[in-house]
């Protein structure tokens, strides 16, 4: 009973269902599936050549040590010494005469030996003097050195009793160009005030030093006196002044 019951039951199922329906559902839909297009290779970048390998480093250059002969520094031209001094004229030695001198004899009787008259027994010649004539001194016989005194014995300092103006020897060359100068010098007199001896301590340049020695040769001093009234050698200190308003 049961068995009839389901094919009863399917038999008004079929019924019911839409003969239709049916072979809608055995239609065949076909479908256009459009893939998308595969995508583009992948670029990769080239790889860039390795770096060519550095060089290999230079061999460094090897110093060797060489002496290097150095000429000795040429000395600086010579320049000219200066002038010398100009010394007090020495005197004319007179020629030697076999004697003594009349100031060394002294009186005596009868029996005193006779000699001749000359100037110096320090000689061979034995050839007597001319009648007459009485014989210099030879050498340095009434010449005497000169001996400045110091400043502590001098009462009385030397003054100037003739000078040379500046203005008459003035260096050309410096006149021209204005300039002026100071010569400093150290000027030595004898017992009588006259310049025996220039000597230059402090240089001016341009011509004034030689000028103003040259000057100082032809000044005339008073002499330097000591405290009992005696005149004496003396050195002294001089500044000659070259001034373009003299």
């Amino acid at each position: 009973m049961v068995a009839i019951a389901v094919h009863v039951a399917i038999a008004g199922a079929l019924l019911v269902v839409n003969p239709a329906r049916l072979l809608l559902r055995e239609q065949v839909v076909e479908m256009e599936v459009h893939e998308p297009p595969p995508p583009p290779p992948e670029i990769r970048p080239e790889r860039a050549p390795p770096p060519p390998p550095e060089p290999a480093p230079a061999p460094k250059p090897r110093i060797v040590p060489r002496k290097v002969a150095i000429a000795a520094p040429k000395p600086p031209p010579a320049t000219a010494p200066p002038p010398p001094n100009q010394e007090p004229p020495k005197p004319t030695e007179a020629p030697p005469v076999f004697g003594v001198t009349l100031s060394s004899t002294v009186a005596g009787d009868k029996t005193a030996m006779a000699v001749p008259v000359g100037n110096t027994l320090m000689t061979k010649d034995r050839t007597p003097g001319k009648p007459g004539e009485v014989p210099q001194p030879s050498g340095n016989a009434g010449t005497r050195a000169f001996a400045p005194v110091a400043d502590v014995y001098v009462a009385d300092q030397p003054r100037v009793l003739h000078e040379i103006n500046s203005a008459d020897i003035y260096p050309p060359d410096a006149y021209k160009m204005g300039i002026e100068g100071k010569v400093i010098l150290k000027v030595s007199l004898d017992s009588k005030g006259n310049v025996v001896q220039v000597r230059i301590i402090g240089r001016a340049g341009h011509g004034f030093d030689e000028a103003a020695r040259d000057a100082l040769r032809q000044f005339k001093f008073s002499p330097a006196r000591t405290s009992d009234g005696q005149a004496v050698d003396y050195s002294l200190t001089y500044t000659y002044v070259f001034d373009m308003s003299h």
